[in-house]
């Protein structure tokens, strides 16, 4: 890479690069309140089938990281990330024609295997753009991408869906994917220099300093996606099904809120305090939303939970990234969001299993207790790790 990141990252390249993820995000979001509810009123699926195919997705995404990570090292970023958001657009046309559960199960596998391919190579990418010294506040608002995509792509999903419009919700989101597609061709991209003999080796595909904070990541994701994926379906169940659209919105004002300052704090003071607060507002939420499911509470869990994911997400990738070196971005971003696909996919498969069993209020305390254990782990492994092998 010869590259040199611009001084401040207001690029117009950092700016195509976003627009250009938060619009494939938006039609990734708009799926996430509304495919459970297709999967139930069209393909009469259950509560464990729901939880599978959203499982499906993440499982995907999961495979094809580590070696999206690899190529994005070894062949450069442009042709990876324009080429996995293509074909991630041109798949949501194929939605209304796969209307049983096998072929929906095989068309979100290959969805995911291209949202993770393009999403890798966009999160790497915005490392290449952006200053060593400002890399927490570069990740932090390149993440308002997917917050703000988290705001305003499931309202507009369940607008667009109405009264079972399907087919219409299927098409607006591939168009409005189609749309990043056109913001990412305008971005120049960093001269990459390929290695001079590359050498493929299974060692290459995962990150092994960049592990603690993926596996961390994991584990407080994995209570984070059983409520992304059921809380239409919960929300149904305790008679506020008409607030959904308002708890993600609620949700990612909370995430936009902590990614304005959180990346500057860490480029200022560290990762330490703003991780354990995070964590913990994590935690407190799905408390909230197990223990007391009114509409003020409902509405306050989102806002606690967006605000410590918000803060969690871009902390942990940037610690991921500065004990990695130079020519291995590809892999640590691959690694990392490996363990944020896995935890999610996890999650929502153990929460549709668990729901069956005991409820969706009970499974979601269950996740709490769960995101707690997040924060023993930041405490015992993922920050002493950082702190003996960090690299800027």
């Amino acid at each position: 890479m010869t590259h040199k990141p611009n001084s401040s990252f207001y690029s117009k390249d950092f700016i195509f690069l976003t627009l250009s993820v938060f619009l494939i995000s938006t039609a990734f979001y708009f799926l996430m309140p509304t495919l459970p509810v297709y999967l139930q009123e069209v393909l009469h699926a259950g509560k464990h089938e729901v939880g599978l195919i959203i499982g499906m997705y993440t499982l995907a995404a999961l495979l094809v990281r580590p070696i999206s990570g690899y190529a994005l090292d070894t062949f450069g970023r442009k042709w990876i990330f324009l080429i996995g958001m293509i074909l991630f657009s041109l798949l949501f046309l194929v939605y209304p024609i796969a209307a049983s559960l096998i072929p929906l199960l095989i068309l979100r596998f290959l969805h995911g295997l291209n949202w993770g391919a393009s999403t890798t190579a966009g999160f790497t990418l915005v490392v290449d753009l952006v200053p060593a010294e400002k890399r927490g506040r570069g990740i932090g608002y390149f993440g308002l991408s997917f917050t703000f995509a988290m705001s305003i792509g499931p309202v507009i999903g369940l607008k667009v869906m109405g009264h079972g419009h399907f087919v219409a919700l299927f098409l607006v989101a591939g168009a409005v994917s189609i749309l990043g597609i056109l913001m990412a061709m305008l971005i120049k991209y960093p001269i990459f220099k390929r290695p001079e003999k590359p050498v493929f080796s299974w060692k290459a595909l995962i990150s092994k300093p960049a592990l603690p904070v993926s596996v961390n990541i994991m584990i407080v994701a994995a209570s984070y996606g059983g409520v992304m994926t059921f809380i239409t379906l919960y929300a149904k169940e305790i008679n506020l099904n008409d607030y959904t659209g308002w708890y993600f919105t609620i949700m990612a004002v909370g995430t936009a809120l902590t990614r304005i300052f959180s990346g500057k704090l860490f480029d200022r003071y560290g990762p330490t305090l703003i991780s354990v607060l995070s964590i913990i507002s994590v935690s407190g939420g799905l408390l909230l939303l197990s223990h007391a499911p009114v509409l003020e509470s409902f509405l306050a869990s989102g806002f606690l939970i967006g605000l410590g994911f918000g803060v969690l997400f871009p902390t942990l990738q940037t610690m991921a990234n500065n004990v990695a070196s130079h020519g291995h971005r590809g892999a640590a971003n691959s690694t990392f969001l490996t363990g944020l696909d896995l935890g999610i996919g996890t999650g929502s498969v153990l929460t549709g299993l668990l729901s069956q069993a005991l409820g969706l209020a009970w499974t979601y305390n269950a996740a709490a207790i769960l995101a707690f254990g997040g924060l023993l782990f930041f405490l015992i492994v993922s920050l002493p790790h950082y702190q003996k092998f960090r690299m800027d």
